[in-house]
């Protein structure tokens, strides 16, 4: 039992605190630099040997920190851009969480040597059984506890890095969901077992998800991210936050410093929600809030733009398809909507996502 004596405040002093405490709440919420926003960025390797669609080299992630840096950014780890969001906390002006998926050997001989020279948290999302089994060309259970104890956040990425949305043959969907919820908390339970950590952060594998599995994410108490682009915000839907990919053709500085310095549309409406389709140009329905003139805002589908087909123009309230010849052939795809934010040189930034789960389009 701690026996030292509380020291005593006198009425006085504890009234100055408080007045000071709130001068500097009242001063914080009515600063400009107080924002509802933030971006988490995600990579794969770090090599200019591995797959170029899953990799940036290291001059491109050197690149990138360095514009974080000189550009006046806060760099939080995930955790706390989560909280922060969650609770509509005030927030600096810009605001960056860089994760990496996989843990892949190249994260740790190349990535995460150089967040620590700049000082930046990383979050490392883990598939524990390549690590279990040992495969070649990731990491081991030793290196990631050697992250874990200086700092890194260790989250969970599945057992097998499993396509969520995919029934194995002659499973039922019910036996799909089970299924999964075991996996989740088996990968939970032995990234806690080897690293004490136990964040219930899932980053989903091929970012596919459905309505089920987001029913699944927050009945177990878990936020999710995805792998789609976004910004993040107070209205983010915390079972399914988006990311930045800023590899490949991502990863040169002029696309990915306009992904960094983007904002988040407070989405009040998106019908529907699920990702799942069967069509190659399905239609979706959406209300977007936020600092933008209305004209200015554009959808489109792969760099195509699509027609805003206003439902309520004053509550930008509008309905989007690809026009026909503009079909998708691929298992995943985004329609991105963006608007410069008045008065600056920053864009809102929304992606629906999409899925086509069938025999003939599997990874």
């Amino acid at each position: 039992m701690n026996s030292k004596k509380p020291s005593k405040i006198s009425p006085l002093r504890n009234a100055i605190k408080l007045a000071a405490c709130a001068v500097s709440l009242s001063t914080a919420l009515a600063s400009p630099a107080i924002a509802q926003h933030a971006v988490i960025t995600i990579y794969h390797h770090v090599s200019d040997s591995t797959p170029r669609s899953t990799s940036l080299t290291a001059q491109e992630l050197r690149t990138q920190l360095e514009y974080l840096r000189d550009n006046d950014f806060a760099v939080w780890p995930l955790d706390r851009v989560i909280e922060a969001l969650k609770n509509q906390e005030p927030m600096p002006d810009k605001v960056a969480a860089l994760t990496f998926d996989d843990a892949y050997e190249s994260i740790y001989t190349t990535g995460w040597p150089m967040l620590k020279e700049f000082g930046y948290p990383m979050t490392l999302f883990v598939s524990t059984q390549p690590v279990d089994d040992e495969q070649s060309g990731y990491l081991t259970w030793p290196q990631i506890r050697k992250m874990a104890d200086e700092g890194v956040i260790i989250a969970n990425h599945m057992v097998y890095h499993p396509h969520m949305v995919d029934a194995q043959p002659g499973e039922s969907d019910a036996g799909r969901l089970q299924r999964l919820r075991e996996e989740l908390l088996t990968a939970e339970s032995r990234i806690e077992e080897q690293t004490g950590q136990s964040h219930k952060i899932l980053a989903y594998p091929y970012g596919e998800y459905d309505l089920e599995i987001l029913d699944m994410i927050e009945s177990l108490g878990f936020t999710a991210l995805a792998q789609n682009s976004g910004a993040v915000g107070y209205h983010s839907d915390f079972r399914a936050l988006p990311r930045y990919p800023l590899a490949a053709s991502f990863a040169d500085i002029e696309s990915a410093s306009t992904k960094l310095n983007s904002l988040a549309f407070e989405v009040r409406h998106i019908d529907p929600v699920s990702p799942m389709t069967d069509s190659r140009r399905p239609a979706v329905t959406m209300q977007l809030a936020g600092d933008f003139n209305v004209s200015q805002l554009g959808c489109y589908a792969n760099g195509q733009p699509m027609e805003l087909e206003w439902l309520d123009r004053e509550a930008v309230h509008f309905r989007i398809q690809p026009a026909e010849g503009q079909e998708f052939a691929m298992r995943r795809f985004n329609y991105i909507c963006t608007a410069p934010k008045r008065g600056t040189n920053r864009y809102y930034w929304f992606s629906k996502f999409w899925t086509r789960s069938t025999p003939d389009n599997a990874d």
